[in-house]
């Protein structure tokens, strides 16, 4: 077990003898997933909110919850492929579900940024670029969930 997997073992607290009961193990991480859950849409929600409505002050709160929740939230999907298990090839992405989760993102970050701007981005052409930007990154990220999906149908049919 590599150290990173070692160390989330811990905070999640994992090798406590709760987890010896498959049931309590069960709804335990049933409960986890929808309490995640829950601090993601609240934080995601605050901050779209925040962002927009307190000036300075909300926006790095803003800016603050996000980037929090961006760490815990890269950290889980990391734990999980370290596990054997990639999210982005064993579920659907594409629903609708996601592209509201996209958009409250969005709309925090673009109202912290656009709160928080420095002398730099007033610019239109930085902006623009920034938006270029942004979707090009979309378009690799999308571009490379499409490509594991494809290689794991492969894998997985060869295993047949």
């Amino acid at each position: 077990m590599n150290p990173f997997v070692k160390t989330l073992r811990f905070v999640g607290d994992l090798d406590d003898e709760f987890y010896d009961d498959e049931r309590q193990r069960d709804v335990w991480n049933e409960a986890s997933a929808i309490g995640f859950q829950l601090f993601s849409w609240a934080a995601m929600i605050a901050a779209a909110v925040l962002a927009w409505t307190l000036d300075r002050t909300g926006a790095w709160i803003a800016l603050g919850l996000l980037l929090v929740l961006t760490v815990v939230t890269t950290l889980t999907i990391c734990y999980s492929w370290a596990r054997g298990v990639n999210l982005y090839t064993a579920s659907r992405i594409g629903r609708v579900r996601g592209f509201v989760v996209a958009l409250i993102i969005l709309v925090g970050y673009i109202g912290a940024l656009v709160t928080l701007q420095p002398d730099l981005f007033v610019d239109a052409s930085t902006w623009a670029g920034g938006i270029v930007g942004g979707l090009a990154g979309g378009g690799v990220v999308g571009a490379g969930i499409w490509y594991l999906r494809k290689r794991n149908a492969r894998f997985e049919a060869e295993e047949i």
